[in-house]
């Protein structure tokens, strides 16, 4: 005669019926749907997150660029855009201290163009805006924006600067 003493002792003797492994199967299979279904949207979270940690770290590099500059310089700057060649700011060497304007914000266009924010290479854009609150007071503001599903993204930097 079997004694059961517990439910290890009822497995060692008879073991598992194939309906049982069946219902355990059918429950291990629908968990795993569940966490399988995450890794789409946990990698489109991933490459949103570091789009944003690129587009926001080109901004930043600008601002650091336009902070260096002297403040009357800076509105050359204004609407520079990084899709439009003619609102380029043109360098001039002649100025003390030479003005290389032209030149980093063709750099930082090329950055931008090579950033590839969604995977998408020169695609992105820079934008650059420079507004006179008072005397010796301006409003820096630089924008990068990148084609995303379903619509664009943008990340904005302001900044303030005096004499």
């Amino acid at each position: 005669m079997k004694t059961l003493c517990g439910p290890f002792q009822l497995i060692k003797d008879q073991g598992l019926a194939l309906v049982e492994v069946l219902i355990a199967t059918a429950i291990l299979s629908v968990a795993m749907m569940g966490v399988i279904g995450m890794f789409p949207v946990a990698h489109q979270h991933l490459r949103v997150g570091g789009d944003l940690t690129k587009a926001t770290a080109l901004a930043q590099r600008m601002i650091e660029l336009l902070r260096d500059e002297r403040l009357q310089a800076l509105p050359r700057y204004h609407q520079a855009d990084t899709r439009q060649s003619g609102s380029l700011p043109t360098d001039d060497l002649d100025e003390t201290p030479p003005f290389n304007g032209g030149s980093s914000f063709q750099r930082w266009r090329d950055d931008i163009a090579s950033a590839a924010l969604s995977g998408e290479v020169n695609q992105s854009w820079g934008r650059i805006e420079v507004t006179s609150i008072d005397r010796g007071l301006l409003s820096l503001t630089v924008t990068v924006g990148w084609p995303a599903t379903p619509t664009e993204r943008t990340v904005q930097l302001t900044t303030f600067l005096s004499q």
